[in-house]
Order: structure tokens, then sequence, then C-alpha cells
């Protein structure tokens, strides 16, 4: 019987550590051949509903929507390709009668808003900020957050935003880079933890057998 349990335990253990560095190999392929990212472009009511909140599996979709911008806002202090600069936001009233928050590119001076010309985006659908980086002074607001226009409209207001890669007609803006969240780690960092769990495993197996030639080499001993 407590052969039965030897064998057992070490195959748990052996599981267990082949199990932890197929992870890792698995991690490390994923870092060397990261998933291609869907170029599709979805209509922005297809991919979210105003009032609902962003799921990872959103976070970073291409989305287009038609409207018309009813305001500009400045978002200074963002960091962006390394830099820290101010972004122009407009707060956009879709054809639905829903109102979403759009950062259109890098703040330049001569915006001239017409509130009666319809446009499309498209761009990327981001998480609303939730950190202040400035203060919230005459049509600068201290982050990238719907939860700041509540009171500014009576329509269904969408929880993300978008930042542009387009606009037609064309604003003329400097677009801002979007960057995916990559998996974390290194390459060669998770192969060395595939070598560390499949050593491990060995060593199990080594100890199971280097334990059971103890013990038979004790009931000899005591044979004789």
């Amino acid at each position: 019987m407590r052969k039965i349990w030897q064998w057992l335990a070490t195959a748990l253990l052996v599981a267990i550590f082949l199990s932890l560095a197929n992870w890792q190999w698995n991690r490390a392929q994923d870092i060397k051949n990261p998933p291609k990212v869907d170029q599709t472009v979805f209509p922005l009511d297809s991919v979210i509903s105003p009032t609902s909140a962003i799921t990872p599996d959103q976070i970073g979709r291409k989305v287009s929507i038609s409207g018309r911008y009813v305001s500009s806002w400045i978002a200074p202090n963002q960091k962006s390709g390394g830099k820290i600069n101010s972004w122009d936001v407009g707060f956009l009233q879709t054809k639905d009668n829903a109102m979403i928050l759009v950062v259109r590119g890098l703040h330049k001076n001569d915006v001239i808003l017409d509130q009666t010309k319809e446009l499309s985006v498209t761009g990327f659908l981001i998480p609303p900020q939730s950190v202040d980086v400035a203060q919230n002074i005459g049509n600068q607001i201290s982050r990238v957050d719907s939860a700041l226009f509540v009171t500014k409209t009576q329509l269904p207001l969408y929880a993300p935003f978008i930042q542009a890669i387009s606009e037609l007609p064309s604003s003329g803006y400097q677009t801002i880079p979007f960057k995916f969240k990559t998996i974390p780690g290194f390459y060669w960092q998770h192969i060395s933890y595939v070598i560390i769990w499949s050593l491990f495993a060995i060593t199990a197996i080594y100890l199971m057998f280097y334990q059971r030639k103890q013990e038979k080499s004790s009931e000899k001993k005591v044979e004789k």
C-alpha cells in the first residue's frame, strides 16, 4: 500500500511540474509569436451599448461611428509615444442620439468646431481613464472619462471613449498611436522556467527510484 501512495504522490508532482513547464512554454510562444490584431472595423453599437461597461475583449476593438461634435475639450498631461502632450477631445452625438467622447488627436490651436457638420469616425475603443492628471478648468478636463460629462447631456452616454485613427471628412489631426498590451515577461525568461520545472519533474522521478533502491538495499542487509 505504501508503494502505491509513493507512486501516486510522485505522479501528481510530476504532472504539476510538467503542467507548469507547459504553461511557461506557451507564454514564451505567445511572446515570440503574438496573436494578430483583428483589423475588422465594427459599428460601435454592434460592439457595446450606451451605459454598458467595456469588457476586456472589447478593448482595442476598431469601431466606427457617425455623428456630429457638440463641444470640444482639451485633455492635458497625456502620455503618448514616450512624450507628454495635450489631446483634443470631442464630445460626439451619434446619429442614434447617444453621446461618446472621441480623442481626435494632438491638441492644436486652430480648431474650429462646426456643430452642424456630420462626420464619420474610425478608431480604437478604450476604457475611461480613472486617474486625474489635471484640473477641470474651462474647456480643460482632468481625464478622458465620460463620468465627467454626465451632467452635460440627457442622452445615453457611452462609458469608453474612441481614440480616433481617421475622420471623414478629414480633420487634419495628428493621431495618437495606440499600443496593445503585450504579454508580460521575456522569451528566454519563460524558457528558463520551462527548464527549471522540467528538472523538478525529473528530480521527483529520480528521488522515487532512489528511495526504492535504498529500501531494497536496507532489506538485503536485514536478510543477511
